[in-house]
């Protein structure tokens, strides 16, 4: 029969620790908050204010990509929070042949979280999400589209309402003394 023997690779030098100082990275304060945007798209124009795009007869879709947080900011009892994302809509065209249109649109945002004790300088990380989109038409739902035989009719603009759901946390280097091990460390199990 073979013998199995257990190899521990994970043993530490046997050199006893004489304490001193460590560096531990403590969490100070950990806050959301949620920011309602409402957001106005309107179709691209050219040179001359003339709409690029079709009006809208029926938005189809409304959704949000690319969300990105480009800095975080601490400063104090605050954290301010800026990034960025990209909504788009696909909407059916107010033309005889119906065909489907995209507009893409890309906004800024900021977000100030109240965190009380933090100072300049502390770290910071935060992540941003988005809980809830919606959009609406001129007169909401009492709009009446005529397309075609009247495209003057529909819109070229929208609303879209976003809430985006920010949390923040703050970190800051904390030094602690650590006293000799071994002094009065137990040998044995208690009890």
């Amino acid at each position: 029969m073979a013998e199995i023997r257990g190899v521990n690779n994970n043993c530490c030098p046997t050199k006893p620790f004489t304490g001193g100082k460590i560096v531990v990275r403590q969490l100070i304060g950990e806050k959301e908050k949620q920011r309602v945007l409402d957001i106005r798209i309107t179709l691209p124009v050219d040179a001359y204010g003339q709409p690029i795009k079709p009006p809208i007869e029926q938005i189809i879709d409304v959704f949000a990509k690319k969300l990105e947080v480009n800095e975080v900011i601490v400063i104090p009892d605050k954290v301010i929070v800026r990034g960025e994302f990209e909504v788009k809509a696909i909407y059916v065209a107010c033309l005889p042949s119906q065909p489907v249109h995209a507009v893409e649109k890309i906004i800024p945002f900021t977000i100030d979280i109240d965190l009380p004790g933090t100072r300049k300088g502390m770290d910071a990380d935060a992540e941003v999400e988005i809980e809830y989109i919606d959009y609406d038409l001129p007169d909401g739902e009492d709009h009446v589209c005529t397309c075609p035989p009247s495209p003057a009719t529909c819109p070229i603009e929208f609303t879209v309402s976003i809430v985006l759901k920010a949390v923040a946390k703050v970190y800051a280097d904390r030094e602690i003394q650590i006293g000799e091990i071994g002094a009065g460390v137990p040998t044995g199990p208690k009890g």
